[in-house]
């Protein structure tokens, strides 16, 4: 029985590139996206040649070179440029050009913003396109390892630890010298090259110091200065980025993101709902985040911007062995008379002032005759105190909120850790490439927005994004993709 026999390598074909890119590929979606855009307005540079020097690559296929990539998790320049020699799909994008990594990664570098820009135009479109419901929004952060090892991350208590343990390496050293200078033989123990790189590696650990005080900061890397200490999910700790995302319930469409230094999710739902509210200018609608986000401040600041939040409740810190009866959640606060009732029905009152960020609330006499008070006062000095926080107020409404909505709640998971799976399991996305917090936002711009092309071909289907990328490239006016929502849907 005869073989299946291929087309001989040496033979002459007369074929394009075009015959090896499927008709509904995921590649024709971003190679018309990026033509839509208009690159010079997003700050691209080089967009006109030069009159003079070598000629450069076109813009327009080294912003595609990088969507590609990202969208496939492809981040590296030397591995772009092993793809622009061997995937068809690539020459097929940037007409056969073949940059070297150098160009490739400078490129990006002077792009930093430009890219960053057109990840929210891509989100602007989907917006015009009503694929973005604007209701309910779900916020969450992930860690990112930085591109800075372990090593190289220094606090102030290891730096510490690392000068005392120089200075008795110097030490022994210099007895030893000493030692030897009595016996009159030559020391071998330590050798002065040695002894010079200690001194040079104190004086460095000592510069950062000086740099920790000059900051005020408790840490510092040596790779990448942004970069943090965190504690990551599988409970050790990496040096990484707070990676924030807001991402919208209709079709899960990132709507923006933010890049932060700190560890914990405190203080940046605020910051999350403006930057949403500005960029798609929403005016009200549903924020939903975890416990992390569980802080008086940034609650109070989003319900000045007119939004609701559906926020999990920390638990309070109770003691262990006290009774769930007597836990701080079941003393009743009275807003008309500002006392607080006890679970044994006692009277606890102010002996704080009004103004003060915390108000103790307490009754030394109905303790004393309480036959529960060895129970409920648990080192609390033979008598019962509950503060009040001058936040307690969103506190309560946040609680209450979070009752009534629970169905709401339960939706959180699979709108924004969805995204999250995605873009660092399947795009590769666990780790960063470049360095500081200022590029580092350039690669989140990069992901997320090969996220969002995934969703909106996956929602859309590719004839149906294409007809609707094709409506925007005929529009006139394409000053940021502002394009009237109807004139493109009836194009479509």
């Amino acid at each position: 029985m005869g073989r299946i026999e291929g087309t001989d390598r040496e033979q002459i074909q007369l074929m394009s590139y075009e015959n090896f890119i499927g008709e509904d590929n995921m590649v024709r979606v971003i190679d018309r996206f990026v033509d839509v855009c208009d690159l010079e307005k997003l700050g691209f540079q080089k967009m006109q040649p030069a009159q003079t020097g070598r000629p450069s690559y076109p813009p327009e296929a080294m912003a595609k070179l990088y969507v590609y990539g990202y969208e496939n998790g492809i981040r590296s320049s030397r591995k772009i440029e092993k793809e622009t020699l061997r995937n068809v799909e690539v020459m097929w994008l940037i007409n056969n050009l073949q940059p070297d990594y150098k160009t490739i990664a400078e490129f990006r570098r002077e792009n930093i913003r430009p890219f960053q820009k057109l990840f929210k135009e891509f989100v602007r479109l989907c917006k015009s396109w009503e694929l973005i419901g604007g209701e309910l929004i779900a916020v969450d952060g992930t860690k990112i390892k930085a591109s800075n090892n372990k090593k190289t991350n220094f606090s102030r208590k290891k730096l510490d630890d690392r000068i005392k343990r120089i200075d008795k390496q110097i030490e022994q050293y210099l007895a030893d010298v000493e030692e030897a200078d009595k016996r009159e033989t030559t020391s071998k123990s330590v050798a002065p090259k040695n002894l010079d790189e200690l001194i040079e590696r104190k004086e460095l650990y000592e510069n950062y110091i000086a740099q920790l005080d000059e900051t005020g900061e408790n840490e510092i890397s040596q790779v990448d200065p942004d970069a943090r200490l965190m504690g990551n999910n599988r409970g050790g700790v990496d040096v990484a980025y707070n990676v924030q995302s807001a991402v919208d319930s209709k079709n899960h469409i990132i709507l923006d993101y933010d890049v932060s230094q700190n560890p914990a999710d405190h203080g940046q739902l605020g910051n999350m709902v403006k930057k949403v509210k500005k960029a798609l200018k929403l005016r009200r609608f549903t924020v939903v985040a975890d416990k992390g986000y569980y802080q008086g401040e940034d609650l109070l600041r989003v319900k000045k911007l007119k939004v609701t939040s559906i926020v999990s409740r920390q638990k309070p810190g109770n003691p262990k062995d006290q009774p769930k009866e007597f836990h701080s959640d079941k003393f009743l606060y009275n807003e008309k008379e500002d006392t607080y009732t006890c679970p044994t029905g006692k009277t606890l009152y102010p002996h704080s002032k009004e103004t003060a960020a915390r108000r103790n609330y307490h009754n030394k006499e109905a303790c004393l005759n309480c036959e529960y008070c060895d129970v409920c006062s648990k080192g609390q000095r033979g008598f019962r105190a509950v503060t009040r926080s001058q936040y307690a107020k969103i506190y309560e409404e946040t609680n209450k909120r979070m009752q009534e909505n629970m169905d709401i709640y339960r939706l959180r998971q699979q709108i924004v850790e969805h995204p999250f799976g995605t873009v660092k399991h399947s795009m590769h996305g666990y780790y960063f490439l470049l360095r500081t917090r200022r590029k580092v936002r350039t690669e989140v711009a990069l992901l997320f927005l090969g996220y969002n092309l995934k969703r909106a071909y996956k929602v859309l289907g590719f004839s149906e994004i294409m007809a609707r990328l094709d409506a925007v490239s005929h529009c006139l006016f394409r000053p940021l993709l502002h394009i009237d929502i109807s004139k493109v849907k009836g194009a479509a």
